[in-house]
């Protein structure tokens, strides 16, 4: 009986061991890098390449790739989130206006904003998500940072 038990259990865990995950088709594996791109593009700091055809026109491609992320009523760049006008960071966030620090060192070629809030916590300062094209050791691309714009002075309430 223990022989029998024990062959039982190796045939178990061969047959467990000598099943094949199922391959994805084209079309899951074209989705599913498409997804990626896109959580990939609207995070903060990633560097997006710019294809070689929009060397000439970078801008183009960038507000061509913008047009599928700002969708909707609410839209999220990194740890920010647009909504109705207002611009709302998480607790944990600390954000920081201009170039994303990683890209510092790169050749500024270009900004588009792509979205802006004002913040609900500091009413004098208007939050910005905002598109840099750079260009970093040779390649040309983008990544997505933030302008935060704040006037100086209290607000003032018409009466």
């Amino acid at each position: 009986m223990k022989k029998f038990s024990y062959i039982l259990v190796l045939l178990l865990f061969v047959l467990f061991a000598c099943q094949t995950d199922s391959v994805e088709t084209e079309t899951e594996a074209f989705e599913r890098d498409v997804i990626e791109l896109k959580r990939d593009a609207s995070s903060v700091g990633v560097f997006n390449r710019i294809p070689r055809k929009y060397l000439d026109n970078p801008e183009a491609y960038v507000a061509k790739q913008l047009e599928t992320f700002a969708e909707g009523d609410e839209v999220r760049y990194g740890c920010v989130t647009f909504v109705g006008g207002l611009a709302i960071i998480d607790e944990d966030c600390t954000i920081t206006s201009g170039v994303p620090d990683d890209y510092d060192d790169c050749d500024l070629k270009g900004v588009r904003t792509i979205t802006c809030g004002v913040n609900p916590y500091n009413p004098l300062c208007t939050i910005c998500a905002v598109a840099y094209i750079l260009e970093c050791d040779g390649k040309l691309g983008w990544v997505v940072g933030y302008n935060i714009i704040c006037a100086i002075g209290p607000i003032q309430i018409p009466l």
